[in-house]
């Protein structure tokens, strides 16, 4: 099952809270899009259902960026809100934990975003960036092609490609 961008966003922001740190727009970003990549290596499916956009400084989740966009450069203070709608279509604003969407039932997935937190959660932003911004990222090969959208495909081959040099992006 693959979940909104916002649910693991949100499952990093209690991480980074139990180990008392916070983070940024571009920080909550890359994580949640390496969490994506290596979902995607190591099980060949999404686990978040939202495209991943090329922007300047890299992958970004464009609703995960709204979510967010009130703190700026600054720290995110509050959980990312999801968008539902009721039967019939009537938008219904969910809660923080997004009950219906939320990790919390799925150990591996949990696991996996658990795994990226310890391996990139201490890495400055702008590395973090540069990490993304490597020669042959998928990032990298979408602005070259000119591509608004960041393939899975190509995430996918780049994170097995690295999971088989036994490196961490």
């Amino acid at each position: 099952m693959a979940y909104s961008a916002a649910a693991v966003a949100n499952e990093l922001l209690d991480l980074a809270s139990r180990d008392r740190r916070s983070l940024t727009q571009i920080e909550i970003q890359k994580l949640v899009y390496f969490s994506h990549g290596w979902y995607l290596a190591l099980r060949g499916r999404d686990l978040i259902k939202e495209p991943i956009e090329a922007w300047t400084y890299g992958p970004v989740v464009r609703r995960l960026y709204d979510a967010f966009k009130k703190f700026g450069s600054s720290q995110i203070t509050e959980k990312a809100f999801a968008w539902t709608l009721r039967p019939g279509g009537e938008p219904l604003y969910c809660a923080p934990a997004m009950q219906s969407d939320a990790l919390e039932d799925d150990a591996y997935s949990r696991a996996v975003v658990r795994s990226v937190w310890e391996k990139y959660g201490l890495i400055p932003p702008f590395k973090l960036v540069e990490i993304t911004h490597l020669p042959g990222s998928p990032w990298q090969q979408a602005r070259e092609k000119g591509e608004t959208y960041i393939s899975n495909t190509e995430v996918k081959a780049y994170f097995r490609q690295l999971a088989g040099q036994g490196q961490q992006g």
